[in-house]
């Protein structure tokens, strides 16, 4: 099991246009996210997504420094390098099947991690905090795909799983390599099923 880190101009204006379906979201629950200083104004403005889309377009180019990344790409790997070995080999340890690569996208917008199954981690990585937690992240957002195919098939709802993924970081050896992590205010959790599901034989 690998991580492959990347990043690149056209990746991030996908992912500035996807929010736009998800951006009321994100402002009606207050939801910390990241974006151009321009996309508030843009999305007010423009009547249509495609429209919206067009404008963005333009707006990005004209902003994206590609040297912002690859500074910012430095950091990350680096950080990963001092415990990624130690995750691969806990994650190997446990009860989950795991594909070869996954690939971890860099951008400096959204939320602060995502996942999209079955092999990707989005982490943005705007702040120093962004890049302090950026091993972490990786390793939450890791783990939403390593259990996605169980939780679906249980139906579980968001803070079940979300209580979930927090029982790795504190019932596994992934708590010896983040002992810092802090449980999420949403999670429920049920040590019975996490052991159940990942931890008996």
């Amino acid at each position: 099991m690998k991580l492959k880190f990347t990043f690149s101009k056209e990746k991030e204006i996908d992912k500035l246009i996807d929010i736009y379906s998800e951006y009321q979201w994100f402002i009606d629950n207050d939801f910390p996210i990241s974006l151009p200083g321009f996309y508030d104004r843009l999305y007010k403005e423009t009547k249509t997504r495609g429209a919206f889309k067009k404008e963005l377009i333009i707006l990005f180019k004209e902003t994206y420094k590609r040297d912002v990344y690859l500074e910012k790409e430095k950091a990350i790997k680096e950080n990963w390098k001092r415990v990624g070995n130690q995750v691969i080999n806990t994650l190997n340890d446990l009860k989950l099947t795991k594909r070869d690569y996954y690939f971890c996208y860099l951008s400096l917008y959204g939320p602060q991690g995502q996942y999209e199954y079955p092999d990707r981690v989005n982490l943005r990585i705007t702040n120093e905090n962004d890049i302090r937690e950026a091993s972490e992240t990786i390793t939450h957002e890791l783990l939403h795909i390593l259990i996605l195919n169980k939780v679906r098939k249980l139906k579980l709802d968001y803070e079940t799983i979300e209580g979930l993924v927090d029982l790795f970081f504190i019932e596994t050896g992934l708590r010896d390599i983040f002992p810092n992590y802090k449980v999420q205010s949403i999670s429920k959790i049920d040590k019975v099923l996490f052991n159940k599901l990942f931890l008996s034989k």
